[in-house]
């Protein structure tokens, strides 16, 4: 049986929001697999997120801003991407829980803002 340390180990991540928000995402949603593209999606949503809730905009208005014409152009100029591909992209965000859809409302996971600090605990099932 292979055993697990006790000590803790911890991993800084620091930079910009987006590079921070990202890392964050590639660890916290490892299990869903994401594309490269539609974590690119995911962290553009996270960061605008972010800012409303940041500037004190609750819920339901922050999705509602978020998911908005206009904020939509801006993440398909921002990653320069199709229209097409980004509700294609809402779809398999959906499907992973990222976002959720109701009727043709989007809302985003809110546990996805990342938090200052993000604990595992491990064990071995045997």
């Amino acid at each position: 049986m292979a055993a697990l340390k006790s000590d803790n180990i911890i991993i800084n991540i620091s930079g910009s929001q987006q590079n921070v928000i990202s890392n964050y995402l590639r660890i916290y949603l490892a299990n869903e697999r994401l594309t490269h593209k539609q974590l690119e999606v995911t962290v553009e949503l996270i960061a605008k997120y972010s800012e409303y809730v940041s500037n004190g905009v609750k819920e339901p208005y922050a999705s509602i801003l978020l998911f908005s014409t206009e904020a939509r152009k801006e993440v398909v100029n921002n990653l320069k991407i199709s229209p097409a591909h980004l509700n294609n992209t809402f779809d398999a965000l959906t499907k992973k829980n990222i976002l959720a859809k109701e009727g043709r409302k989007y809302t985003i996971n809110p546990e996805l803002v990342p938090n200052a600090k993000l604990v595992f605990n491990f064990s071995i099932d045997e």
